[in-house]
């Protein structure tokens, strides 16, 4: 099972996974001065994806690091079911845990933000 597709390539299932789903409200949107709150809600269910992959090489690293790497891409996600949206990402951790005689293992953590 897939998991998570950036552009038609799909990733190695993270040990870690987390969709957010958030609003988003116009300028409009505040509270009066005896603190009653006007809402103006433009969208709804933006997706917000944290993921986490852990004991990566660094092959797989490289690839998933460079799957989030442009501006936008397409993501294909499991949240119930299938769903896809154009994403950015937004910050990209990539951990080195061990390294010995040429090899490497790395832990890494990317969120993915719907346009």
């Amino acid at each position: 099972m897939n998991i998570l597709t950036i552009d038609g390539t799909p990733l190695p299932v993270p040990n870690e996974y987390k969709v957010t789903l958030s609003d988003l409200d116009s300028a409009d949107t505040g509270r009066t001065e005896n603190g009653v709150l006007i809402r103006e809600r433009v969208r709804g269910g933006i997706a917000k994806i944290s993921a986490s992959w852990q004991a990566l090489s660094t092959d797989q690293c490289a690839a998933i690091l460079n799957a989030t790497a442009p501006d936008q891409f397409q993501v294909e996600y499991f949240f119930g079911s299938y769903n896809t949206a154009t994403m950015y990402a937004g910050a990209r951790t990539a951990n080195l845990r061990a390294a010995r005689e040429g090899c490497a293992v790395w832990e890494i953590s990317v969120d993915l933000v719907e346009f």
